[in-house]
């Protein structure tokens, strides 16, 4: 009988933690269980295609320039 309080309150404390795992600002914290391909996914868009021919095109663009700049 003495158990069943705090069996309550430690039930209740338990589910109180166990949100959906979004914050306030809107922020989804990344699970420790996500598989390889799902960890990936979560760089992927910074090494897209269209990245890699942005930056490609902003190197062929620094070697064109002649170095010296103004003062040759």
């Amino acid at each position: 009988m003495r158990r069943t309080p705090f069996v309550l309150l430690a039930l209740t404390l338990a589910a109180a933690g166990c949100g959906t795992g979004v914050t306030e600002t809107g922020y989804t914290p990344n699970r420790l269980g996500m598989s390889e391909g799902q960890r990936k996914a979560l760089y992927a868009p910074k090494y897209s295609p269209e990245a890699a021919q942005a930056a490609a095109e902003a190197e062929q663009a620094s070697k064109a320039r002649k170095p010296g700049g103004f003062l040759q």
